[in-house]
């Protein structure tokens, strides 16, 4: 089916159950639209009539923003491409209070409206479940024309990972194209591409020439054989996107489509795929009978990641892969020390530890001026380092511990 006709199938089944047009209002202003605490992205949009893309899940929200220069009669149009979304679309004004809001049903949501000239946000945000999405925002009553996108999935990945691309058209005419070239580019240095695949929107057994990849280009073309031609919106090739460093990865596909004999350039827009560095995660329990701090520092001793210890001593920290210096420590008590390393994609595990109470100076040694700290605040309940059993009062069951433990030095060897 067209992704118009779905497009046309999400709006209709909005319009039956009510949940779209300018009567949904706010229930209530400011950021109620992010009460799930996820992490919103901003999007820009670009120009009417076009096929945007992106992912959401519980995590993650994508608003993106939308200027008025005079007062429009538009639809949005959502509906998902992977995963188990069903899309939620809010309609947000400049001050990102919700002005209109329409509910998915069937993996799309659409909503239309009608708004003064101005500022304005999309939000995309699940409903439930996770996946990528293509939205769409039409003029009401204007002739859409065909273009042409690029569909990430995923869109954020990491080095050495893997994405597929997926070059859209939409708005085919019902007389349908005989051929289609496509000239996409990219950075070499972030992005490798291959497996450039034909998705078949030409029909059976077309005839297809690909030139490249190289230096930062390739081109796929194809046209339909025996008389065949591309009548429908779909997916035109796919092509595999492997991560070579860290940043954000341009791809740019230039589209010309032929009816008979003349290339014509249907509107498009560049998609970006953005690259992290590798993460890996440490774990493990400190025990002790205050609130452990477990701290990670790279070489150059700035700090990578912090963590609080639960309740029962368990910690765990994500942090990019490589060679570093762990701390545990716990007001009162000798610290440990590890050197930790961190593979890309694993898990590092340190031994479970039990800090020794006493060092209430924080010097690494247990020794008479710490005992002299608990006596001159015998009975008090500061300062907190020397309340070594954190029962609120210093006194000789703080001393009694620190005798437990005289002597010892750290920081404590943490494997």
């Amino acid at each position: 089916m067209k992704l118009k006709n779905l497009i046309r199938v999400a709006i209709l089944l909005a319009m039956l159950v009510s949940i779209h047009g300018t009567g949904a209002q706010a229930f209530a202003q400011g950021k109620s639209t992010n009460y799930l605490g996820a992490q919103i992205i901003i999007r820009s949009t670009t120009f009417w009539d076009a096929v945007f893309n992106g992912t959401v899940n519980a995590n993650r929200f994508e608003r993106w923003s939308l200027q008025l220069v005079n007062p429009e009669n538009f639809t949005i149009s959502v509906i998902a491409t992977s995963g188990t979304l069903t899309p939620d679309i809010y309609l947000l004004d400049a001050n990102e209070n919700q002005i209109a809001l329409a509910n998915g049903t069937l993996s799309s949501a659409a909503l239309t409206t009608n708004q003064p000239a101005g500022d304005y946000f999309i939000q995309i945000q699940p409903q439930i479940g996770e996946g990528t999405y293509l939205m769409e925002i039409s003029r009401v009553g204007q002739v859409v024309d065909p273009t042409a996108s690029v569909v990430l999935n995923p869109a954020v990945t990491q080095i050495g990972g893997t994405a597929t691309g997926t070059v859209m058209l939409s708005n085919v005419p019902t007389s349908g194209y005989s051929s289609a070239e496509v000239t996409c580019s990219y950075d070499p240095a972030l992005i490798q591409i291959s497996n450039i695949t034909d998705s078949g929107l030409f029909g059976s057994d077309p005839a297809v020439a690909i030139f490249g990849p190289s230096s930062g280009s390739f081109v796929f073309a194809v046209a339909g054989s025996n008389g065949q031609r591309a009548t429908s919106d779909g997916a035109l090739f796919t092509f595999t996107i492997t991560a070579l460093a860290a940043g954000q990865a341009d791809i740019n596909c230039i589209v010309r489509v032929s009816a008979g004999g003349v290339l014509t350039t249907i509107a498009s827009s560049p998609v970006t795929l953005v690259i992290e560095e590798p993460t890996a995660t440490l774990n493990g329990t400190v025990l002790a009978a205050k609130p452990v701090t477990v701290t990670l520092y790279r070489p150059d001793t700035t700090v990578e990641a912090t963590a609080a210890a639960d309740m029962n001593g368990n910690f765990t920290m994500t942090a990019l892969a490589g060679s570093y210096t762990v701390v545990a420590s716990a007001p009162g008590f000798l610290r440990a020390q590890g050197s930790p390393v961190l593979t890309a994609g694993a898990t590092k595990t340190m031994q479970t530890i039990s800090l020794l109470a006493g060092d209430i100076d924080g010097n690494d040694v247990i020794d008479q001026f710490d005992a002299l700290t608990i006596g001159l605040n015998y009975n008090l309940a500061a300062p907190a380092a020397a309340d070594l059993n954190n029962d609120g009062t210093i006194n000789v069951l703080d001393l009694e511990l620190l005798a437990a433990n005289y002597r010892e030095t750290g920081p404590l060897a943490w494997q």
